[in-house]
C-alpha cells in the first residue's frame, strides 16, 4: 500500500472541491471516449467522498494502487488515439496538481506527475 504523509488537513473548499468535481468529470469523459471506462467507478469514488469532505477515505482511494500503483494503474494506460492521449495526459496532469494543491502529499503521486511532465506523447 502506498503511504501518505499527514501534516495537514485535506483542503476541501468549495472552489477547491468544485474544481475536483469539473476535472473529475472531463477526466472520466476522456476516458469513456478512449475506452477506459472501467476506471470510472473509482474516480467517482474519489469525487464523492470530497463532495462529502470525507478526508479518510479521500486519501485511502487517492493514493490507491488503481490511480498510481504499477501494472494497470489509471496513470499508465496506452491510449492509441493521440488527441485522446494528448487529452488524458494534461487533464491527469492537472488532477494531480490538483490533489497537491488540496494537501495531498504522496512521493509516488509526485514520480508519475512527472512521468507526465517528461511525456512527448
Amino acid at each position: 500500500m502506498i503511504e501518505i504523509k499527514s501534516e495537514k488537513r485535506i483542503d476541501f473548499s468549495n472552489a477547491n472541491v468544485e474544481a475536483f468535481s469539473e476535472l473529475s468529470d472531463k477526466l472520466g469523459d476522456t476516458l469513456i471516449k478512449a475506452g477506459f471506462g472501467s476506471y470510472i467507478d473509482n474516480l467517482s469514488q474519489i469525487r464523492l467522498a470530497a463532495g462529502k469532505h470525507d478526508e479518510e477515505t479521500f486519501k485511502k482511494l487517492v493514493v490507491s494502487r488503481e490511480l498510481f500503483g504499477s501494472s494497470g494503474a489509471l496513470w499508465e494506460i496506452w491510449i492509441d488515439d493521440k488527441q485522446y492521449k494528448a487529452q488524458f495526459n494534461k487533464l491527469f496532469a492537472d488532477y494531480i496538481d490538483l490533489l497537491k494543491q488540496m494537501g495531498i502529499r504522496n512521493k509516488r503521486m509526485n514520480q508519475v506527475r512527472s512521468f507526465f511532465e517528461n511525456d512527448n506523447a
